[in-house]
This record gives structure tokens, C-alpha cells and sequence, in this order.
């Protein structure tokens, strides 16, 4: 019981503070959209700054699940579709979280927070790109680069696909563009 009220309490104060930005976001407007107290949230979360940081772990738990979700079915595929998987599954959990990545994005950067996400991330590349190594369908002199390269290139076109511009090809479009560069560099001919 307890951890579905803190459950909903995270969803609610996801919605309102996407809705209303995150200095306007009041916790009474949280704690009413959750269907709870104030004093209930505040017995779940002392502070925003702790519900921040709460919402921050629930969501990075959220896209690595669904990354996880994404690979197994691929795991003993070529690289080159486990890589297709992952690239897709990152765009597509953006895609979904966009208006709460963006109050997320106004919060000063935590580089512990920051370096356990991307350690994930390149635990679950080095992974793939090791296997495409094994199977020889991957160039070796550069996988200790890989894992940036990619990530860089996926940061960059989130970054744009944030930026409210009718011009920008759909986030699918981005994925394929990255992913047919990335492997063109890295696969063996």
C-alpha cells in the first residue's frame, strides 16, 4: 500500500510539474492530482528536491527496463539489430517522457546522477558491441570509443527533437539516420 500511494504520488507530480513547469509546480496540486494529503506526500517525501530526485531514479528505472525489454528478444541477434533495438527503445522512452525530460532538464546537472545513467547505458553497449566483435561483424580498434560515439549522437538528436522546430524529421527518422552512420563507421566491410 505504502509504495503504490508513493507510486502514485510520482506519477501525479510527473504530470503536474510537465503541466505547470517546475518552480510553479505547488505540492498541494501534486498531492490532490495523486488523491492524497499533503501531509501523506510529505510523510513520502520530505521535500520537492526529494521527490525530484525519487522521480529521477523511477524514471532512469523505467527507460532501463524498457531497454532491457527491448534487447532480450534480440540478445542473440547480430549486432547490428541489437543496436537497432536499443537506439529505437531510447527514442521511443524520450518520445513518451518528453514533456517531463524537459523539466528534468532544468535542474542543475548532477554528474554522480549523470555518470551511473551513462555507466548503464555503456555497460549495456559494450555488451552488444563485444558480441559484434565475437561474431566479426564489428571493427575492434575502436570499441573503447563506441559507446560515446553512439550515445553523443543520440543525446544530439534528442536535444534537437526538443527544440519546437516543424522542420525536424520525426524522432523514428533520427533513429535510422544514427543508427545507418553509426554502423557504416564501425561495422566490418
Amino acid at each position: 500500500m505504502k509504495e503504490a500511494t508513493a507510486d502514485a504520488i510520482l506519477s501525479a507530480a510527473a504530470g503536474v510539474f510537465a503541466r505547470d513547469g517546475l518552480h510553479a509546480a505547488k505540492m498541494e496540486s501534486i498531492a490532490e492530482q495523486a488523491g492524497v494529503s499533503v501531509g501523506t506526500l510529505y510523510n513520502h517525501f520530505t521535500d520537492r528536491a526529494a521527490l525530484l530526485d525519487a522521480l529521477r531514479v523511477k524514471r532512469r528505472q523505467v527507460m532501463l527496463d524498457r531497454l532491457d525489454k527491448a534487447l532480450a528478444p534480440v540478445a542473440e541477434r547480430p549486432a547490428r539489430e541489437q543496436l537497432r533495438a536499443f537506439v529505437t527503445a531510447v527514442f521511443a522512452h524520450a518520445a513518451e517522457q518528453d514533456a517531463f525530460v524537459r523539466v528534468l532538464m532544468q535542474l542543475p546537472e548532477d554528474p554522480a546522477r549523470k555518470s551511473r545513467m551513462v555507466a548503464e547505458l555503456t555497460r549495456r553497449l559494450n555488451a552488444i558491441i563485444g558480441r559484434g566483435i565475437e561474431a566479426g561483424d564489428i571493427r575492434a580498434e575502436g570499441r573503447a570509443f563506441y559507446p560515446a560515439l553512439l550515445m553523443g549522437m543520440v543525446r544530439g538528436a534528442l536535444d534537437r527533437l526538443r527544440e519546437d522546430d516543424a522542420a525536424n524529421p520525426p524522432a523514428a527518422a533520427w533513429a535510422e539516420e544514427i543508427l545507418r552512420v553509426f554502423l557504416k563507421g564501425i561495422e566490418v566491410d
